[in-house]
């Protein structure tokens, strides 16, 4: 089933709750980052929904995870492209261009899995890929070892994004389907859509010192890139950023193949946040400048070594990264969508056993 008939029958995914006070909201119903551009409704293979980064089980350790396929199995498939580069870039100097990368490379289905290799590169190869360390590989589904104290997942999991898509449907889209509102239901409580979808993810866990000594901070963010040109498909670090504050559909793909460090000078995106937080929070032209600057570039960041609360430092599977963002973008007129978060596991790969 295409995105485009998931979306006409209901079931489609919601957009990000930071809109979901705007009746009039054009964003369709879209979610966090999934199916957040239209080009990416024929490269569900290399859609990003979210990107996580958090403390590890094991002290001293950080955990980055990225879903993406979302739906995976009724919209995205299982299988990983093969002609995509799935890249999580991490910026240790603060200038939103990535210092260390971690690119996962997927062969062709075989036996019921899938073998991958994930290599790193420092410096000006974390750019242009030119030069990098093989830190090992491993089959979809299983947990693997990896050089230098790292180890890795790529597979199947439960979708750790939550959200009440029916409330959504009716506050923004008007639809009739018997519901008043988010935490309108008994409790009062939402109803979590994303409760039974699945989402291909790849989870990498580290020692800090691979990526910051002195537990400095960084930025994380995570692209998939063409195997042949090179060129970049999506981007995503913050949740919902792309979803949210880019209206058109020129914009979306736009941002999506817009390095983060160019994100804040290139076209509409910074005066699109702008313009949604004065529209949504009436939110002065210089406060809402001050967030924009905060929100932009899309890059998730993080001390290492500290708890996540996201979504401005890292992100957890059970950070409740809406409820946040709906307090931001209204002002506090909605704090929340009474829904809450999935159940996770306490240690690698973190996120939840597929449905």
């Amino acid at each position: 089933m295409r995105a485009s008939r998931f979306i006409e029958i209901g079931v489609g995914f919601a957009a990000a709750a930071m809109i979901a006070v705007v009746a009039t909201a054009p964003l369709g119903s879209r979610a966090a980052d999934h199916l957040d551009a239209p080009n990416l409704a024929s490269r569900e293979d290399a859609d990003i929904n979210d990107v996580y980064v958090f403390q590890a089980a094991t002290p001293g350790r950080t955990a980055i995870a990225v879903t993406t396929s979302p739906a995976a199995g009724i919209i995205g498939p299982i299988d990983y492209a093969t002609n995509v580069r799935y890249k999580i870039n991490v910026d240790r100097s603060g200038d939103a261009v990535e210092d260390l990368a971690y690119v996962l490379d997927f062969s062709a289905p075989s036996g019921g899995s899938q073998p991958y290799t994930v290599t790193r590169y420092t410096g000006v190869n974390a750019r242009n890929l030119g030069q990098g360390v093989v830190l090992g590989g491993g089959m979809r589904g299983a947990i693997t070892s990896l050089k230098d104290g790292a180890i890795a997942f790529a597979g199947l999991r439960a979708d750790p994004f939550f959200f009440d898509l029916a409330a959504f449907r009716h506050v923004v889209l008007g639809a009739a389907n018997g519901r008043t509102g988010f935490c309108d239901q008994p409790g009062p409580s939402g109803i979590d859509f994303f409760a039974a979808f699945n989402t291909n993810a790849i989870v990498i866990e580290v020692p800090n010192d691979s990526l910051s000594s002195g537990g400095g901070t960084i930025g994380v963010w995570a692209t998939t890139l063409d195997r042949t040109t090179g060129a970049m498909i999506d981007q995503m670090g913050r949740p919902a950023i792309n979803t949210v504050f880019n209206h058109t559909s020129a914009d979306k793909e736009a941002f999506n193949v817009t390095p983060p460090s160019l994100q804040p000078t290139t076209g509409n995106f910074r005066s699109n946040v702008i313009g949604t937080l004065e529209a949504l929070g009436g939110y002065s032209a210089s406060a809402a400048g001050a967030i924009a600057d905060i929100l932009l570039p899309d890059v998730l960041t993080y001390t290492v070594g500290t708890k996540a609360a996201g979504p401005l430092n890292g992100r957890a599977p059970a950070d409740d990264v809406i409820d946040v963002e709906l307090g931001l973008v209204t002002q506090g007129a909605i704090t929340t969508d009474c829904v809450g978060p999935h159940t996770y596991l306490s240690t690698f790969p973190y996120l939840g056993v597929a449905h």
